[in-house]
């Protein structure tokens, strides 16, 4: 009797080790699977998080280029703006050089026709 009671609890035993030894493998099965599926979500997220920064940098290259090609366009229509603003004073300088030339002219006549007026009145 007590070696039917030990043969049925060793073999009990060895049905518990049986099972838990199945349960085991599926739980690393399990694990494994889940391991797999969170892999594959986490691989997928970085791929996108590359591919936007990939993005990213090819714009933020675009963008540098392009302010550096409207950098050098402002600063060529600085030059020009400078250089018509240089011509406005130098026109504005012969402007007023010929005013003076014109005002000193009429002096000029002015004084001729007195001095033939006070000639012709001298002559008389």
């Amino acid at each position: 009797m007590l070696a039917k009671a030990l043969k049925e609890h060793n073999a009990k035993q060895a049905s518990i080790r049986k099972q838990n030894e199945q349960l085991r493998r599926e739980a690393v099965k399990s694990l494994n699977d889940l391991t797999d599926c969170l892999s594959d979500n986490l691989n997928e997220r970085v791929a996108q998080v590359y591919s936007n920064q990939k993005e990213l940098e090819q714009s933020a290259k675009k963008i540098s280029l392009q302010a550096h090609k409207y950098s050098k366009q402002a600063k060529n229509w600085l030059q020009l703006i400078d250089q018509f603003n240089s011509a406005l004073k130098e026109l504005g300088d012969v402007q007023n050089w010929a005013e003076v030339i014109e005002q000193d002219m009429r002096d000029v006549t002015k004084t001729l026709e007195l001095v033939a007026s006070s000639s012709e009145t001298n002559t008389l």
